[in-house]
C-alpha cells in the first residue's frame, strides 16, 4: 500500500513539473531555418512573436512563439515591441527545457508565454520597421 502511495505521489509531481499543456507554433511562423520573422512583442526577460501584426495587437492572444535574447540584449529590446522584426538563432524543444518550469537562455528566463512546443533562443534582432 505505501508503495502505490509513494508511485502516486510521484506520478503528481511528474504532472506538475510539466506544467501546461503545449501546441504546435502557429502556421503562419516559419521556424525551419535560422531567422525567424514577424511581429515582436517584449515582456520582461522573454518576447513573443507573432506571425501577423493583428495577432500582436489582441491582448492575450497565443498565436505566437515565445523566445528571448542574451540576457543584456534582452532587457535592451524593450523598445522593439509592436515592431516587425527579424530574430536570429535557433530554436529549443520546450521539453528539452533546462528548468523544471522555465529554460535560462543566456541570463535571460524564458516561461513560455505563447506555450508552444519550442521556443527561440535569439543571438540578435533586427527591426524591419
Amino acid at each position: 500500500m505505501r508503495l502505490i502511495a509513494i508511485v502516486a505521489a510521484g506520478l503528481a509531481l511528474a504532472a506538475c513539473a510539466t506544467g501546461p499543456d503545449t501546441a504546435p507554433p502557429p502556421a503562419g511562423l516559419d521556424l525551419s531555418g535560422g531567422s525567424f520573422t514577424g511581429w515582436a512583442r517584449v515582456t520582461g526577460d522573454e518576447f513573443q512573436l507573432f506571425a501577423e501584426q493583428r495577432d500582436l495587437r489582441q491582448p492575450g492572444s497565443r498565436a505566437c512563439v515565445s523566445g528571448a535574447l542574451p540576457r543584456n540584449a534582452q532587457r535592451a529590446s524593450g523598445d522593439i515591441s509592436g515592431s516587425q522584426v527579424r530574430f536570429t538563432g535557433r530554436t529549443l524543444a520546450w521539453a528539452d527545457r533546462n528548468q523544471v518550469q522555465s529554460h535560462d537562455w543566456q541570463g535571460s528566463n524564458i516561461i513560455n508565454g505563447c506555450r508552444k512546443d519550442v521556443v527561440i533562443l535569439a543571438d540578435r534582432v533586427e527591426v524591419l520597421r
